[in-house]
């Protein structure tokens, strides 16, 4: 699985899961769904407030 640095915790992460944001910013899975089920998923960038693809 292909791995790059996350933009919000700054850890190589698995892109599997992960979001991007229309500048670039990558947000893996773990940053994207925090919480579990618990805390609704992330839907913005948090680095620029984008909504996430």
């Amino acid at each position: 699985m292909p791995k790059r640095k996350c933009d919000a915790c700054g850890k190589e992460k698995d892109v599997k899961g992960g979001k991007v944001c229309e500048n670039g910013h990558f947000i893996c899975s773990s940053c994207v769904n925090p919480g579990g089920f618990l805390v609704p998923k992330r839907r913005a960038c948090p680095l620029c407030g984008k909504p996430l693809r």
